[in-house]
């Protein structure tokens, strides 16, 4: 703990942007240092280190990291500071008052000559060799940055991720006493996933290695760089992502920080290495990406939807993170209680409103979010949801409609923590566009060609005639995915079945059923045969959508529902051998397929969550299989998918679909704002996260190549 006898001038440090904070405003760091060397005995005075100009350095390598996080991190660190003599690369501790009666924030300390390492790696390799006693026969390298990141910048980033993870355990089980902070309690029980949870949180014996007891870093260490190999191999088999994470709770959190946010959300490597007599003779694998990393994984992420979540006041949402606390169970309801609070406390806050609206309108209390969203669209109608790095990568301009959550292309679900920003604008007749027009690299055009919207449409599509960005999705080619114009056009093309969907007036419907007559082939608007599927013009998620096998069940439908035009089709028996019927979910990027999800129930109508996917292992252990070998789906319908993209001519969109007992591709639905995500539980579903990351990744290589490239300059 760090006592401050005056806290006024390090409080005003809180005014500063944290790049800056970098001299303490009194001697008591200083004071500190000096204690803190004699205390663990180290051999020079530790000193505050002015020497170099750390603040550009530093700005850089905040800058990547989310935008939740460094929001979280202005709000409670007094600054990050430089000193000589550590004899380590840095630590991290509480300031309090002089009598210890009140924290006021962190101060992290990192060791400057730490960094005279020539590269990240190279100080990656420092840190992790100080562990062993040295021989001249054995080389450990750590790999934590690309060529062309293998800079001072990379390695400085690294290490403040590390102390960051121990400022955010004060958020989780794993506060220390002494460290109490007016932080919120966004998530817990990390402790119980490696260590025991009573008494001294000792370590979980199935997580135990010989000679782990005696890891010690920086200073004397005892285990010989000989056993290293050994040492790595046992590691291998835990779920620690590195040495330093094994020692205890603490450092287990914090490298599974640094590690995750490093890997994960900015994309770089980290990969150990043991050398003997010059021959490589061990490589660690890629933690995240292994099964034995998915409960941490799990942890994480829900960490960081937590800090997304807590920045909701001026942080725009989007549809995604309310969808995986949904999802994962959690309490929508309470956080909705608290963002309306907050919202009734700062009224003109156009972000927390909408936060708020989408909020209620995942709990399906339809008016009162559509009320709180009108709210907020009359204070601004521009939102952005910013990218998992500054600056974005790509910045994707949607074009939105006002209106409940399947109105538009939830694609935030599908662009999770990725390096592309969202810019949420909604369109209205009057301003199709924004007014300025924020600076994007391409706009995509997200609402529903819904009846309520073809006005709308027309308006975007006059706007977008001359625009100098890619258009992704046009307005003029939506109305192919509308039930009745798709059916039409999927007619005629082999190895695919659509069954012709006639737009029905209710009196042509009674009309139809009265006259008792069978249709005639080249009659569109006949009513088909028995049986038949019936459902309301405009509805979705198969509301009000039926199946008729006889003549009174048509008759007692049209008393139920009191629409007044309907969508007819005929039905198709699309059951298996085994009586189930099995329903897929492909998205098609450029005409590309990839599986979403596969489904299977006993009902016709099948939608994924009420199939009983998630009581069924056998069920889910089916759809892991089918999504495992897509690629043979993907191949017998080869021609009917590329026909699909051929006539819509959609860059993005997505199918629910089935296959015909004679092995055609029977074709449900077709639209552009289906919802495709990995947020179910990796525990149930261990085999989704890796399906979407292949659409993920597609669908931002796809977004990158419309980047004007830049001309080769000449010899």
């Amino acid at each position: 703990m760090i006592y401050i006898a005056d806290p006024n001038p390090w409080l005003a440090m809180y005014a500063q942007p944290l790049h800056t904070r970098l001299t303490p405003p009194t001697a008591d760091l200083q004071d500190f240092l000096s204690e803190y060397g004699l205390t663990h005995g180290l051999p020079e005075k530790v000193s505050l280190d002015a020497s170099i100009d750390w603040q550009d350095t530093l700005a850089q390598a905040l800058a990547p990291l989310p935008e939740s996080l460094l929001d979280t991190l202005e709000k409670s660190i007094l600054g990050i500071f430089f000193a000589k003599g550590l004899d380590a690369s840095g630590f991290t501790d509480m300031a309090a008052l002089g009598d210890g009666s009140n924290n006021i924030g962190f101060v992290i300390v990192l060791d400057s000559q730490a960094f005279s390492q020539p590269s990240a790696n190279a100080w990656a390799s420092w840190k992790e060799n100080s562990a062993f006693i040295a021989d001249p026969q054995v080389q450990i390298n750590v790999e934590i940055a690309t060529p062309e990141n293998d800079h001072r910048i990379q390695a400085l980033r690294f290490l403040l991720l590390h102390e960051f993870g121990h400022i955010l355990a004060t958020m989780t089980d794993l506060c220390p006493q002494d460290w109490s902070f007016t932080l919120p309690k966004l998530a817990g029980h990390f402790s119980k996933l490696s260590w025991q949870t009573s008494g001294s949180k000792a370590i979980r014996p199935e997580q135990n290695f010989p000679h782990r007891e005696k890891i010690s870093f920086y200073r004397q260490p005892t285990l010989h760089a000989s056993q290293a190999l050994d040492l790595y191999r046992d590691l291998a088999r835990t779920s620690f992502p590195t040495l330093y994470a094994s020692m205890d709770v603490q450092e287990d959190f914090a490298e599974c920080f640094a590690t995750y946010v490093h890997t994960e959300l900015l994309g770089q490597p980290y990969h150990m290495q043991v050398t003997i007599d010059g021959n490589p003779v061990y490589r660690s694998d890629d933690f995240w990406a292994s099964a034995r990393a998915s409960e941490k994984k799990r942890y994480m992420r829900n960490l960081l939807e937590a800090l997304a979540h807590n920045n909701a006041s001026h942080t725009f949402q989007g549809l995604a993170p309310f969808l995986r606390m949904s999802l994962n169970g959690a309490d929508l309801r309470s956080h909705a209680q608290s963002l309306l609070v907050q919202a009734n406390q700062d009224q003109e806050n156009a972000i927390l409103w909408m936060n708020l609206a989408t909020g209620f309108l995942c709990l399906k209390m339809r008016d009162m979010g559509l009320a709180i969203q009108e709210q907020a669209l009359s204070l601004q109608r521009l939102y952005r949801r910013p990218a998992n790095c500054q600056p974005p990568r790509f910045r994707l301009l949607m074009i939105m409609t006002p209106g409940d959550l399947s109105e538009n292309t939830p694609i935030d679900c599908l662009l999770e923590n990725s390096p592309v920003e969202l810019l949420y604008y909604y369109a209205s007749v009057e301003q199709p566009l924004p007014s300025p027009m924020p600076e994007h690299d391409a706009v995509m055009v997200a609402l529903s060609d819904s009846q309520a919207n073809r006005a709308l449409l027309l308006a975007v599509q006059a706007s977008l005639l001359d625009h100098a960005r890619p258009v992704i999705n046009p307005p003029h080619l939506l109305p192919n995915v509308n039930r009745d114009q798709l059916s039409e056009l999927l007619q005629g093309i082999s190895g695919l079945d659509m069954p012709r969907t006639h737009r029905l007036t209710r009196s042509q419907v009674v009309t139809r059923l009265s006259m008792q007559r069978p249709a005639e082939a080249t009659d569109h608007d006949a009513l088909p045969s028995l049986p038949l599927i019936i459902r309301p013009v405009g509805s979705q998620a198969g509301n009000d959508l039926a199946r008729i096998t006889q003549t009174a069940e048509l008759a007692d439908y049209l008393k139920q529902v009191q629409s007044t035009a309907f969508f007819v089709s005929r039905f198709v028996d699309y059951s298996s051998q085994d009586g189930q019927f099995r329903k897929y979910r492909i998205a098609m990027l450029r005409g590309q397929p990839f599986i979403c999800h596969m489904a299977i129930s006993s009902d016709w109508m099948v939608h994924y969550v009420n199939a009983g996917m998630y009581d069924s292992a056998d069920k889910r252990a089916e759809e892991g299989a089918f999504m495992q070998n897509f690629a043979s789906f993907a191949a017998r319908h080869q021609s009917a998918l590329a026909a699909i993209y051929q006539r819509l001519q959609l860059d993005y969109l997505c199918i629910d679909c089935a296959e015909t007992k004679d092995g055609k591709l029977l074709v449900f639905e077709i639209d552009h704002i289906m919802a495709v995500h990995a947020m179910d539980s990796a525990s149930l579903f261990p085999f989704k996260a890796g399906q979407i990351a292949k659409l993920q990744q597609a669908f931002e290589q796809y977004l990158y190549a419309l980047q004007p490239q830049p001309l080769l300059e000449s010899a």
